[in-house]
């Protein structure tokens, strides 16, 4: 084994303000993921592992200063608040002010929180193995294009070239991706090209310490077998649990698209509250997604209406 016989991380924890979602789309995921990797960059934290799911959010660090991680995470959260707020046309919080830390020492409660970690999108019903889903980014671990076709330059359009320049040019000057930058990307592009500048943008922002993620297990076959084997547990972090798992999101969001005429699902946050409540009515009859879920996905109380 490679890793220290003394090894220690810190499992971290965030819930949106609420039990409100904070990802919708991709560009939410890769908004945050570019946000994240600059600021754990910039704070010199080891990052072991970062799983987003909807409406919250589990990080594993190998840092010893408590100050540090706080400024750490205050700083990607604010920033991810500041850029989610402006693209749907809220204002406020987007967090819960505070997060949830665990630490784990040892090397059986470090493989146990690293599976509690990499088999969250698993529990939650949105894929069987922990690599098969991008936003364990766990498969990049040995790929830089685990979900999409090798890049060809040559053979490349000449939009898929403009933006992975434009990719090279905000990540070389410091910059995260911002939505509106993103946009601009992708627009254009048919969807093997977006699958290919998804990982491009992954591959190049990414922060993750593979070598000392898999120092605990030896080899990355060995990981994955690690987390296929063992879900791990986490008593320190409590999780709120919604019947259905998330993958009720994706067919909300799909209805609200393909069924409703909405081109984006930002749209809705555009809506005012009555018709926002008309359309999660509609979705509820159209998806079978309980009230909660709604409210989470809508930013909505419905319970108390007595819907």
């Amino acid at each position: 084994m490679n890793a220290s016989s003394r090894v220690r991380v810190v499992h971290l924890y965030q819930r949106s303000r609420k039990g409100y979602l904070i990802f919708y789309t991709v560009t939410d995921f890769l908004v945050f993921f570019t946000i994240f990797c600059r600021e754990a960059r910039r704070w010199e934290i080891r990052i072991i592992g970062v799983c987003p799911m909807y409406d919250h959010i589990h990080v594993l660090v190998e840092c010893d200063d408590p100050e540090v991680i706080s400024h750490f995470v205050q700083a990607y959260s604010r920033l991810y608040a500041e850029e989610f707020n402006l693209t749907v046309g809220e204002s406020g919080p987007l967090f819960h002010h505070r997060f949830g830390r665990a630490e784990r020492e040892g090397m059986k409660e470090v493989r146990s929180a690293c599976s509690y970690l990499y088999n969250n999108p698993g529990e939650k019903g949105l894929c069987r193995k922990a690599e098969e889903y991008r936003w364990t980014f766990l498969a990049y671990a040995v790929s830089r294009n685990p979900y999409s076709e090798p890049l060809v330059l040559s053979k490349a359009s000449t939009g898929l070239r403009r933006a992975l320049k434009m990719v090279d040019y905000y990540r070389r000057s410091g910059q995260y991706l911002r939505h509106r930058w993103l946009k601009t990307m992708f627009d254009g592009l048919n969807m093997r090209e977006k699958q290919q500048l998804s990982d491009y943008i992954i591959s190049s922002y990414n922060c993750i310490d593979y070598s000392r993620l898999l120092s605990f297990y030896d080899t990355y076959s060995q990981a994955c077998l690690a987390f296929a084997s063992n879900q791990g547990k986490e008593f320190g972090l409590k999780e709120e649990f919604t019947p259905g798992g998330h993958k009720v999101y994706i067919r909300i969001s799909s209805v609200l698209r393909r069924q409703l005429g909405f081109r984006t699902v930002y749209d809705i946050f555009r809506l005012p509250s009555e018709k926002r409540h008309e359309m999660a009515l509609l979705c509820f009859k159209m998806t079978g997604a309980s009230m909660r879920q709604l409210e989470k996905f809508f930013r909505i109380t419905l319970l108390s209406r007595g819907a």
